[in-house]
């Protein structure tokens, strides 16, 4: 699957004032996490991206070759839509290693974790065709 396409909401809420994340732990308890902003990486700090449905599966110089007209759209963000991790903000919150603690840390791991095996998992099934 492509990245642009997955997904990557990691906390519950976001407080952009008190620079606050809020996770569920184990026993479904809320933590604050202390974030800060860094660099969005699926649009790598445009706020925007092409849209996956017109490049998610590739695209070759035949592609461009046989519409002229597709290449200069394509190249000149007709198909760019609003970032699908950061919503156009061009950054997103992150752990801020210097003000968490280590419980906090681990609590984001695992939740990364646990992001990336579900990631998997829906990758997984949309190869087998669900």
């Amino acid at each position: 699957m492509d990245r642009r396409e997955r997904e990557t909401r990691w906390y519950i809420n976001f407080d952009p004032k008190r620079m606050i994340v809020t996770l569920e732990n184990d026993d479904n308890e809320e933590v604050d996490i202390p974030v800060k902003y860094e660099v969005c990486d699926t649009c790598e700090g445009r706020g925007s991206h092409v849209n996956p449905s017109i490049d998610g599966n590739g695209l070759s110089q035949e592609d461009f070759d046989e519409d002229p007209d597709f290449r200069e759209d394509y190249f000149s963000g007709m198909y760019d839509v609003s970032c699908n991790e950061c919503h156009g903000q061009r950054v997103v919150p992150a752990i801020d290693e210097t003000r968490a603690t280590p419980e906090q840390k681990q609590l984001v791991e695992d939740r990364f974790e646990e992001l990336y095996r579900s990631n998997l998992e829906r990758d997984a099934e949309r190869r087998m065709g669900y």
